[in-house]
C-alpha cells in the first residue's frame, strides 16, 4: 500500500504537507506493516506500507530505488507471471528479485507498454526525480485498488482514500451521488468515488503525471470478446481451461505463510479448494476454510467435501448474526476512508480476526466465477438462434421428440429471449425499494446512467457479449474487490480470487460457446474440468439452491429506529421522508419477514446506518 504526494508548479515540498509517517498510518490503520517507508526531495514525496506475504515480498524496500535509473517504485503487488517475465527481461536468478524490481526492469525495457505484460494483481506508482514524471498502474481486474486527486498545488495518488484524506487540501466533500447509489443498493460508479473530487484509476488503466500535472488515464487492456464458433462439442477445450484454471489457483499459492480459504460447499470455492489441496505447501489440517451457512444443504455438502478432500480446518458460521452496524463497519470505514461498497468483507470480520491469530496472510476466494468463468450461459440457445444454427438449437431443447418440436416452432415464431429480461427485474425491484428520490435520480442523470449500466446492449445474444457487460462484472466488480482488498489488508491479509485470473478469463471467452452449456446444464466447461477432483453432487448440483433455509439472526432489529430528522443532512437532501418512513414501517411490522421486499429493505436500512455512521464521522 502506497500515497504518494507530486508537487504542481509552485506547490510546497510535499514534506511541508504531509509526514511520511503519518500517510503510513492511514494506509495501515490496524495491523502493523512488516516493513515501512518514504522517500522525499523538493517536488515528490512517497510513503509505502508492506504486510509480507509471497518468499520475495521479504527482499522488498520501501520504497524500492532502481540502481540503473535512480526511478523510485510503490506498490501493492503479486506478480504471477515472473519466470516469463525475467526470461524476456534476461533477469537471472529471479527467485532473489522482488516483484518492485521487476516491474522496473520491465518499465525500463517497455516504457508504458510494460503494464499489460504483468499478470497478477497490482497498483504501483513509478517516479522518476530526474524528469520529475510519474507513471501509475492498476491491474486488469482491479484487485488493487489506486486513487487520485489534485489540489490546487499538488497532485495525490493512493491506494487508499484514507490516506488521501491526511494530505492538507484534499477534498472531505462527501458526493451526492455516490452516497445515492450506495443507499439505493448500486455499486456501480465508475471513475467517481465517495467524494468529490476523488476518482479512481479504473482497472486495466494506467495514467503519466508530468512536472506534477496528470494526463488523461488511458485503457491499456481490453477482454478479447471473439471466440471460435462450433455446434459440437471438443474435449481439448475442456483440457486447456482445466490447465488454465490450475495455474489461476496455483499462482496464487505463493506464500512464505498460511494460506486460508473461503468455502461455500458450492461449484466455485469447492473446485479452487479441490486444487489447492493438491498444491497445499503444509500439511493440509493447516489450511484454514471459512463457511457461512444458512441453508441446510450447506451443512450436506461442507461433510461431503471435507470427507471427500481431507482434514482441513473449516470454521463453520451457523445461522450468522447479519446485517450488523459494530466494530467492523468502524474499522472499514477507517480502513476504506468510506462505507464499503459491498458487505461480503464485514461478514468475513470474525474469520479474519481468527485467521490472523493462526498466522494466515492469504485467503481464496471463489468470487468472480458467476460473472464469467462460472456463468450458467443460460443464453446459449439464443446465440444459436441468432446465428441460424436450427439443428443446434432442436438439440439443445429438452423433453420428449412432440414436446421439442413444439418448444422448437415457438422459438421460431416468438424469436430468442431478452437477455436483459430479469435484469430489468433487478432494476425495478432495487428502485422500489430505494426512497431516494426520484427527482435527483433524472435530475442528476443517475437514472439514465444506471439504465445504461443495468441494461447493456447485448444485441445478437452472444454470450460472451452478455458476460463481459454484465453490470456483475463490468461495474460492480470494482467496488467489492476494492473493498475486499483494504479490509482484508487491516489484518495483514491478502485476498486472491483465482476466478478473475485474466488469463483465465481469456481462457474462457475464448472458447467456444457451445462448450459452456447443454441443454439445462449451465456452467458446462467448468463442470468438466474439475469434476475429477470435487464430490458429484457439487460437480454437477444444476441449481444454487441449498435447500430449507436455517435462518440469520437479523441484527438490524435490535438497533433503535432512525427518525428522520436525525439523519445527516446530505441523507435528508436524497431522501423523500413518506417513503422512508414507510420503509421504517415495513421492516418493523412486516407481515411476511422473508418477503423479498423486506429483506431488500432492510438491506437498504443496513447501506444507511452506514452512511449515518459515516458522515457524522467525517
Amino acid at each position: 500500500m502506497f500515497a504518494a504526494i507530486l508537487a504542481r508548479k509552485g506547490g510546497k515540498p510535499p514534506r511541508e504537507i504531509v509526514r511520511s509517517d503519518a500517510l503510513i498510518d492511514a494506509l495501515a490503520p490496524y495491523t502493523p506493516p512488516d516493513a515501512a517507508g518514504g522517500w522525499d526531495d523538493d517536488r515528490a514525496l512517497i510513503a509505502q506500507a508492506l504486510h509480507h506475504n509471497t518468499p520475495t515480498s521479504l527482499l522488498e524496500r520501501t520504497p524500492e530505488i532502481c540502481r540503473e535509473t535512480g526511478r523510485i517504485i510503490a506498490c501493492w503487488v503479486r506478480l504471477d507471471n515472473r519466470p516469463e517475465l525475467c526470461a524476456q527481461l534476461r533477469l537471472s536468478d529471479h527467485t532473489s528479485l522482488s516483484d518492485p524490481q521487476i516491474i522496473l526492469a520491465a518499465y525500463r525495457k517497455w516504457g508504458t507498454d510494460c503494464v499489460d505484460r504483468l499478470e497478477g494483481d497490482f497498483s504501483f506508482i513509478i517516479h522518476d526525480p530526474a524528469t520529475n514524471e510519474s507513471f501509475c498502474a492498476r491491474d486488469a481486474i482491479g484487485v488493487k485498488p489506486l486513487f487520485y486527486t489534485s489540489t490546487n498545488s499538488h497532485f495525490v495518488v493512493s491506494t487508499s482514500i484514507a490516506a488521501i484524506k491526511n494530505i492538507e487540501g484534499t477534498s472531505r466533500k462527501p458526493n451526492l451521488d455516490w452516497i445515492a447509489l450506495f443507499a439505493s443498493g448500486f455499486s456501480l460508479a465508475e471513475e467517481e468515488t465517495a467524494y468529490e473530487g476523488v476518482l479512481r484509476i479504473l482497472p486495466g488503466h494506467h495514467l503519466t503525471i508530468r512536472n506534477g500535472e496528470p494526463e488523461e488515464p488511458q485503457r491499456y487492456h481490453e477482454f478479447d470478446l471473439e471466440a471460435p464458433h462450433s455446434t459440437t462439442r471438443d474435449a481439448a477445450w475442456v483440457e486447456r481451461y482445466r490447465e488454465g484454471f490450475n495455474n489461476a489457483v496455483d499462482v496464487r499459492t505463493r506464500s512464505e505463510f498460511l494460506i486460508g480459504a473461503e468455502n461455500s460447499g458450492g461449484l466455485d470455492s469447492a473446485s479452487i479448494l479441490g486444487r489447492l489441496v493438491k498444491v497445499f505447501p503444509h500439511d493440509l489440517d493447516r489450511l484454514y476454510t471459512y463457511s457461512m451457512v444458512v441453508h441446510q444443504r450447506e451443512i450436506d455438502l461442507l461433510d461431503e467435501l471435507s470427507a471427500a478432500l481431507g482434514p482441513f480446518c473449516n470454521q463453520r458460521d451457523i445461522t450468522p448474526e447479519i446485517l450488523r452496524i459494530d466494530e467492523s463497519v468502524d474499522r472499514a470505514i477507517k480502513a476504506i476512508g468510506h462505507p464499503p461498497e459491498h458487505g461480503q468483507p464485514l461478514l468475513s470480520a470474525g474469520f479474519f480476526a481468527s485467521a490472523q491469530g493462526l498466522g494466515v496472510r492469504s485467503v481464496l476466494s471463489g468470487f468472480g466465477g458467476d460473472e464469467i468463468v462460472t456463468s450458467y450461459a443460460k443464453h446459449l440457445i439464443d446465440e444459436l438462434h441468432h446465428r441460424r444454427e436450427w439443428r443446434a438449437v432442436f438439440a439443445e431443447i429438452e423433453g420428449s421428440p412432440m414436446r421439442r418440436s413444439a418448444r422448437f416452432l415457438r422459438r421460431l415464431i416468438e424469436g430468442p429471449h431478452d437477455p436483459n429480461s430479469g435484469l430489468r427485474s433487478q432494476l425495478s425491484a432495487k428502485l422500489a425499494a430505494s426512497f431516494v428520490s426520484s427527482e435527483y435520480f433524472e435530475d442528476s442523470g443517475l437514472k439514465k446512467r444506471i439504465e445504461t449500466w443495468m441494461l447493456p446492449d447485448v444485441e445478437e445474444g452472444k454470450l460472451n457479449k452478455i458476460a463481459a457487460l454484465s453490470p456483475g462484472f463490468r461495474y460492480g466488480r470494482t467496488g467489492r474487490l476494492e473493498s475486499s482488498a483494504l479490509f482484508a489488508a487491516t489484518y495483514g491479509m491478502d485476498y486472491r480470487f483465482p476466478l478473475y485470473d485474466r488469463r483465465l478469463i481469456q481462457m474462457f471467452l475464448g472458447t467456444p460457446s457451445i462448450e459452456k452449456r447443454q441443454g439445462q446444464m449451465g456452467r458446462l466447461l467448468h463442470r468438466n474440468a474439475v469434476a475429477d477432483t470435487i464430490p458429484a453432487s457439487i460437480a454437477w448440483q444444476p441449481t444454487k439452491d441449498m435447500g430449507p433455509f436455517l435462518g440469520a439472526e437479523l441484527r438490524s432489529e435490535s438497533y433503535p429506529k432512525i427518525h428522520f430528522d436525525d439523519l445527516p443532512q446530505e441523507l435528508q437532501t436524497l431522501f423523500v421522508r413518506e417513503d422512508f418512513d414507510a420503509t421504517q414501517t415495513l421492516i418493523d411490522n412486516p407481515v411476511n419477514p422473508m418477503d423479498p421486499l423486506v429483506m431488500r429493505s432492510r438491506h437498504v436500512m443496513w447501506h444507511v446506518r452506514q452512511l449515518c455512521l459515516w458522515l457524522r464521522e467525517n
